[in-house]
């Protein structure tokens, strides 16, 4: 165990130095949700009266946002929680994640030091100009302690077969996960304990769970937070390759110190340009112990025993050195020679349903999430039907069709980007053809196929982040 920590504090000694990037205007944060884009701008939610957020255009100067989430609390929360409007109306650790054509944000609300809590949601179908919706109550609990998993610190993320999982808890019952429902917002199916809920663990909360490759990162807090510079939190990071466990002994990624930066909390991770950038919260013992917002970098070893295990590190440049992939998110692809938008035909969420062009009219069958694998592969997964695109019966013959099916992991389900003047090629890793337009059709319902490159703009393809 004396090895991993030592292991483990060594990983986390990216300290800042002169190549660091240093963050500026209102750096406000406790309990960071996941950095979330909307068009040009991110936006940082975080515990606080009504649900606090900040705004930014280039992840290094933040500005407060022009109101919180709730102006007024939703019934169902002052049911739950006596006293929670004169006891300040704070939410507990949001977290962020885009679905269905909307923003999702989840939130927690607890009487302090007890297991009464709840995990709500709301919705939104833009940040910058918000119009939210609360949904209600995601998952509960009812104050009786012990083993009871804590409903609060909820967080998102979305797998390589497009599902989203929720994680969430703290002292008390441990660390739960579920699916979550994309149509509703809501649970899909039973929550799963994967950490937590012994003696030896009861100080563990603020999950937050990622995955690159072939393996689940689960990143945990322990010891105690909010206390200012006598906070006793540290990070941890265990590894499974299910992402309901089991999971490896943790290893500590962040230590409770490192230089100014005390009693880091609340990872969560920004894929932006194929390089993965981690936020939390850190309490700054240069300035009174004010609760601030961080951003590291994370990668992960290739080498030695610490293989496919993350590292962070503050010491970088800039957001966009040795970053040149596609951010995760919600796109539509767009043809260079037809102008059309790629889509499921007739919109079918069944599988073996054709791929094609068709003029671009914003249905969600003409939607696709972008999901890296962490290796320049990535899974291209229709938001309508929840299916991957999918090389059909994974042939290697040019003029191979491509539909949607179900997610089985292999090779004809994973692609590659290529920049090509302006636009990408979208090349299946099976067999190396690349998605194409036949004979440069402009034709509605022309058939997506794969050929061999030639560089021509049927090969081309316009990704818009939406």
């Amino acid at each position: 165990m004396l090895k991993k920590l030592v292991m483990g504090l060594l990983l986390a000694c990216g300290a800042a130095s002169s190549g660091a990037i240093d963050l500026a205007g209102l750096q406000n944060a406790h309990d960071p949700g996941t950095i979330t884009k909307d068009g040009d701008t991110y936006f940082n939610f975080t515990t606080g009266t009504g649900i606090w957020y900040s705004t930014s255009t280039d992840l290094k100067t933040w500005q407060g946002g022009p109101g919180p989430v709730f102006a007024t609390n939703p019934a169902w929360v002052e049911q739950k929680i006596p006293n929670f409007k004169t006891n300040g109306s704070s939410y507990w650790a949001p977290d962020m994640i885009k679905m269905n054509g909307a923003y999702y944000i989840y939130y927690s609300v607890s009487q302090w030091g007890t297991t009464n809590s709840a995990i709500g949601v709301a919705r939104s179908t833009s940040l910058k100009n918000p119009a939210w919706t609360d949904l209600g109550i995601v998952v509960q609990s009812y104050g009786k302690g012990g083993s009871e998993l804590n409903a609060i610190d909820p967080a998102l993320f979305r797998d390589h077969d497009g599902k989203v999982y929720m994680s969430f808890g703290s002292f008390f019952g441990g660390i739960g996960v579920a699916e979550i429902d994309q149509a509703t917002g809501k649970l899909a199916g039973a929550v799963t304990k994967i950490a937590g809920g012994t003696d030896a663990r009861r100080d563990i909360e603020a999950p937050y769970i990622t995955r690159n490759g072939g393996y689940y990162y689960l990143f945990a807090n322990r010891g105690a937070c909010c206390k200012g510079s006598a906070s006793t939190y540290y990070v941890e990071v265990q590894r499974a390759t299910s992402v309901t466990g089991p999971y490896s002994d943790p290893r500590v990624i962040l230590p409770n110190v490192d230089g100014r930066y005390k009693g880091p909390g609340h990872v969560g991770v920004l894929k932006e340009n194929a390089c993965n950038f981690v936020s939390t919260h850190y309490y700054d013992t240069l300035d009174n112990g004010n609760a601030k917002l961080q951003i590291m970098k994370m990668t992960y070893a290739t080498r030695g025993t610490d293989i496919d295990w993350p590292q962070l590190t503050r010491d970088f440049d800039s957001y966009t050195e040795g970053c040149s992939g596609i951010s995760d998110g919600r796109y539509a692809l767009i043809n260079g020679a037809s102008g059309k938008a790629m889509t499921v035909a007739d919109n079918s969420v069944q599988a073996g349903a054709m791929v094609q062009q068709q003029t671009w009219s914003g249905l969600k069958s003409q939607y696709w999430y972008v999901i890296g694998h962490g290796n320049g592969d990535y899974s291209i997964v229709n938001e309508n039907s929840l299916l991957a695109m999918d090389d059909w019966e994974v042939s290697m013959s040019p003029g191979a069709k491509v539909a949607q099916w179900s997610y089985w992991g292999g090779d004809g389900q994973k692609w590659r980007f290529a920049a090509a003047s302006g636009k990408y090629t979208v090349q299946n890793k099976v067999n190396g053809l690349v998605a194409e337009i036949s004979g440069g059709s402009t034709a509605s319902g022309a058939p997506v196929l794969l050929y061999a490159l030639h560089g021509g703009a049927s090969q081309q393809w316009t990704l818009s982040r939406k």
